[in-house]
């Protein structure tokens, strides 16, 4: 049984503001990223010494979309539908990785800020989780290719990742990760996602 997750954050009375990329920023992104097209934006944060945030918001449009967090609602129920996920959590520097299936949105069940969410099921995430904190959600979707360590990382990296005010990724949602052999059912459910955020306004003017 997958352990029971608990994502605590602070209260807040208004949505917070997103952190894009400026012009500099996004083109050393790009160019880190011609080097290392597979590299998931929270590996990439550490070698740029940027934040991950800005590292997502700094990616071509060919790569990623970005919607404000105030689509969260909108973009949990897509990623809901997937049959299963890979999940990636920094908190502080502890990572934290796990499969199983997305949690649907229960709503607020108490006198508090959380929104409770639940996998299906006896087993998989249950969480109390903040979307007012939530400043932007950002779909990458990037190619395999060489690694640092001269390995080639085959496949693609595909995932869903929420940020909030610190800039710095609250958990993400990947469907696939290059170089890595995971359960590759939520692919065609990532592409209606990523689709769906493409739809939205843009946060960061992609």
């Amino acid at each position: 049984m997958i352990t029971t997750a608990l994502i605590a954050l602070a209260a807040a009375t208004a949505a917070p503001q997103a952190t894009c990329a400026t012009p500099e920023q996004a083109t050393a992104v790009r160019s880190f990223y011609a080097s290392l097209p597979s590299a998931p934006p929270l590996v990439a944060r550490r070698h740029m010494n940027l934040a991950e945030e800005v590292v997502s918001s700094g990616l071509p449009t060919d790569y990623a979309t970005g919607v404000s967090g105030a689509h969260f609602k909108a973009v949990w129920d897509s990623v809901a539908e997937w049959p299963v996920a890979f999940f990636i959590m920094d908190q502080k520097g502890w990572i934290m990785k796990f499969e199983g299936p997305v949690p649907a949105l229960l709503g607020n069940k108490r006198n508090d800020a959380f929104t409770d969410v639940k996998a299906p099921g006896a087993n998989g995430l249950i969480s109390h989780i903040r979307p007012d904190l939530v400043t932007s959600i950002h779909a990458v979707a990037l190619p395999g290719g060489v690694g640092r360590d001269g390995k080639m990382r085959e496949g693609m990296t595909r995932a869903v990742i929420f940020y909030d005010a610190s800039q710095e990724s609250v958990f993400g949602l990947y469907a696939s990760l290059a170089g890595e052999d995971l359960n590759k059912a939520a692919i065609p459910a990532f592409e209606k996602t990523m689709a769906l955020m493409r739809t939205l306004p843009q946060e960061c003017g992609r």
